[in-house]
């Protein structure tokens, strides 16, 4: 048996490198495990991301341990990480490296990384604001809609986030859990007090002014599906969601969704890869969409719905 892993400090393309699996260690090797391997004349820490039967293993080095028997990569992210790699040109450790903030990894290689939920989510919509006809035509269509992929387009003071929240609700009965793409810390904290005000504040907020510690305990709860109502800057895109029923990304024209250190990636892209690997709808709202964006809607790729009236609780 062998296996192809990324470490996370090195690699030499976008494939990963080759190792086979000592006997003692098959039963437990699967995609997303996390394993110790030599690399030149240090032990490293890598992940699984394929598994072969190959038993030619001329010239190649053997894994030396299991650091984590479950796998902490779902087969969607390993498809991610792939088409990162691949499709912006970077080695494959970068793009792992999207996946796992950087105290999450530091646990991993101390094996002080507990997987269990350290809290109970509790969600009770408190709805303080109910849709206007508009509003209720704009969720009706989105989800009765058979496409996985929408534009929102929508007129500033439309009253999205009000749309945003209704869906919220709507994943959280399926017991799913919602994802909102934000471009801007500022914008961040606007939107989650208003999502705060409705869900109470069991939300998770993700951006860079937590702390690793939190980055860490958000990762954990939203990799054991009791986090269910996810707000954050593009980083946030690459927690560990099981149970994803929605992305929204708010304007989603902006810049900021757009990585220009390494890995480079434009957050639209990577979260319509995640969205068509796991069947989840993608909302992309803005009253001025990126022209590649429209053109898309225009030609088909995307449904556009339109919320063109300003709000009014009708």
């Amino acid at each position: 048996m062998q296996v192809i892993l990324s470490l996370f400090s090195h690699s030499f393309d976008d494939q990963g490198i080759t190792y086979f699996v000592p006997d003692d260690l098959q039963s437990h090797i699967q995609p997303g495990v996390v394993v110790e391997a030599p690399y030149r004349d240090a032990i490293e820490i890598g992940v699984i991301l394929k598994v072969t039967q190959d038993t030619d293993h001329t010239n190649l080095k053997p894994i030396i341990s299991i650091l984590e028997k479950t796998p902490l990569l779902h087969p969607h992210q390993i498809m991610t990480i792939f088409w990162i790699a691949s499709e912006y040109f970077c080695q494959i450790h970068h793009a792992l490296n999207l996946f796992f903030p950087k105290n999450t990894k530091e646990k991993i290689q101390k094996q002080k990384l507990l997987l269990e939920a350290t809290k109970t989510y509790e969600y009770s919509p408190q709805i303080s604001k109910h849709l206007n006809t508009e509003q209720t035509r704009v969720k009706e269509e989105i989800l009765s809609s058979k496409d996985t992929d929408i534009l929102l387009y929508g007129v500033t003071g439309s009253g999205k986030t009000e749309v945003y929240i209704s869906l919220i609700e709507h994943y959280l009965k399926q017991g799913k859990q919602s994802l909102i793409l934000i471009p801007e810390i500022i914008l961040t904290n606007q939107i989650s007090e208003r999502i705060e005000a409705v869900f109470g504040k069991d939300i998770c907020c993700i951006h860079s002014a937590i702390t690793d510690a939190t980055k860490t305990k958000y990762w954990r709860d939203i990799f054991t599906g009791e986090a269910k109502v996810i707000i954050g800057t593009r980083s946030a895109l690459f927690y560990p969601y099981n149970n994803l029923g929605v992305i929204i990304m708010d304007e989603e024209h902006d810049t900021s969704y757009i990585s220009d250190t390494a890995p480079r990636y434009h957050t639209r892209e990577v979260a319509k890869k995640l969205t068509e690997w796991t069947d989840t709808q993608i909302i992309l709202a803005s009253w001025t969409p990126a022209i590649q964006t429209m053109y898309d809607g225009i030609q088909g790729k995307y449904k556009i719905v339109n919320l063109l009236e300003k709000y009014t609780n009708d």
